[in-house]
């Protein structure tokens, strides 16, 4: 089966409100602080409303620039609270419900986005941008028809509304109600031909409807305005593929992919249209490729639905932090696995894999800073001291590398002569290694085997162990 899809792309964040809604009579400092943030100097910002809550500390006004700060800086939990409590001081704070709304939204938290949208828009129900606000919330939630309906009540008194005219075409779109939708989509183009997306939405209607030749036309006018718009590329090769002109629609998905790198979709439309053309290794290889990212995204949609339920749980970031190393997403990567860390700065494997993926990324500094913090916490840890110990070794800082191995090698001696047990015998192995002391490390490693002779993570460390014995010494 061909595969299609509709990705709306009219949800307007209302948290443009952050720049418009600072209600009358400001004062220097909030007026100097909305400055700072149209200007994005965040730490400005946020110096001045720690000023103004050094003075007043229920200044809900201010608390909900902090948070608008937070949010600005990435910072989502900390955000959150800033808004929870600018309005438990001010129940009746319109632009916090707003602003909570579109945040909590983003983190897929759709139930209460849903609640504050609600609460902003029948606190201030004359606002338009607070009843589109709410509209977009239920669209992002996938509440199509109650969507449908609050962006109706909008065209009630502004029929020519542009976003809602496109909201609701979206939202009739998403429900199947393909005939219903043009008429919203034809005001807004009557009123602004060049609008990229109800040109959009109408090519997805004609692709759906089989209108191919009237969908292509709209999807290339897209692409002349915007060559790099993912889902317009998307749906002109699928208009393709509907033709049977199979190498227009490879081309296409291609280009498609070329912006959109992980979409399972474009690789198994991809694998159709090459069996189509009897390429049938390229169609194996797509096919593969298209299993192998709808994997990892129920796996990352399984992890992300763990997390909301349990946000201060460690192991769910660096689970979530290794699958995107394996999609190659580097930066959601750190992020994840930092994180971690600040859900819990005692839980030693965030360390390790935080400066692990520093390591792999040939950022020997920031590992040995992670290393370092992680020393501060666990100082008796033997693996941590030994990598960073090699750490300052490969960067050429032997006595600070020496000093730590020295820590490590009495530690690691005290456990063997107080306990003697394996993993005690195998971490002084460790360390023996790492100071190039390779055939105390090989002897203590052949003991161990003699009793666990297919124990493959000693065999390793063993391989290791002899093939570093067979190096060329470094000359200090």
């Amino acid at each position: 089966m061909i595969k299609n899809k509709f990705v709306q792309v009219c949800f307007f964040g209302f948290i443009s409100l952050a720049f418009s809604v600072f209600l009358a009579a400001e004062n220097d400092l909030f007026q100097e602080a909305k400055l700072a943030l149209a200007n994005k100097d965040l730490n400005r910002a946020f110096g001045i409303y720690k000023s103004i809550l050094d003075k007043d500390a229920t200044s809900a006004k201010a608390i909900r620039g902090l948070g608008l700060t937070l949010w600005m800086d990435g910072r989502n939990e900390e955000a959150i609270i800033c808004y929870k409590r600018a309005i438990e001081i001010d129940p009746d704070f319109i632009s916090a419900y707003a602003d909570l709304s579109v945040i909590l939204s983003d983190q897929n938290l759709h139930q209460k986005a849903i609640e504050y949208a609600r609460r902003a828009s029948r606190l201030f129900p004359k606002d338009t941008p607070l009843q589109l606000n709410y509209a977009d919330i239920l669209w992002h939630a996938e509440c199509y028809d109650q969507a449908a309906d609050q962006y109706r009540s909008i065209l009630v008194e502004l029929p020519n509304h542009l976003s809602a005219n496109v909201g609701l075409a979206s939202s009739l779109i998403a429900i199947g109600k393909l005939n219903s939708a043009l008429p919203p989509i034809a005001k807004v183009v009557s009123i602004d031909p060049k609008h990229i997306i109800a040109r959009y939405n109408r090519a997805v209607v004609y692709v759906k409807q089989g209108k191919t030749e009237l969908a292509i036309k709209d999807l290339k006018f897209i692409l002349r305005q915007e060559p790099k718009h993912a889902n317009a590329q998307f749906e002109l090769g699928f208009a393709y593929q509907q033709e049977k002109q199979f190498e227009l629609a490879v081309t296409t998905y291609r280009e498609a992919l070329t912006n959109n790198p992980d979409d399972s979709t474009i690789y198994y439309n991809l694998a159709q249209c090459y069996a189509r053309m009897g390429q049938k290794g390229q169609a194996k290889a797509a096919y593969q490729k298209a299993k192998q990212l709808q994997e990892l995204q129920q796996e990352l949609s399984e992890t992300q639905a763990y997390l909301e339920k349990h946000p201060n749980e460690p192991k769910g970031y660096l689970y979530l932090g290794d699958l995107y190393v394996r999609y190659n997403k580097t930066e959601l990567a750190q992020k994840s696995y930092e994180k971690a860390l600040q859900v819990s700065a005692d839980f030693l494997p965030a360390y390790s894999r935080l400066a692990d993926f520093y390591i792999q990324q040939k950022l020997l500094h920031k590992a040995t800073k992670v290393y370092q913090k992680a020393i501060e916490h666990f100082p008796k840890a033997i693996e941590i001291r030994v990598m960073l110990g090699l750490l300052h070794k490969e960067q050429k800082n032997f006595e600070v590398a020496s000093k730590h191995l020295k820590i490590a090698e009495k530690t690691a001696t005290d456990r063997v002569e107080a306990r003697g047990q394996a993993e005690d015998v195998e971490q002084l192995s460790f360390v023996y290694y790492a100071q190039g002391r390779y055939d105390e490390a090989e002897s203590l490693l052949v003991s161990l085997l003699t009793s666990e002779p297919e124990n493959k993570k000693y065999l390793d460390q063993l391989k290791t162990v002899r093939s570093a014995n067979t190096q060329p010494k470094d000359i200090d």
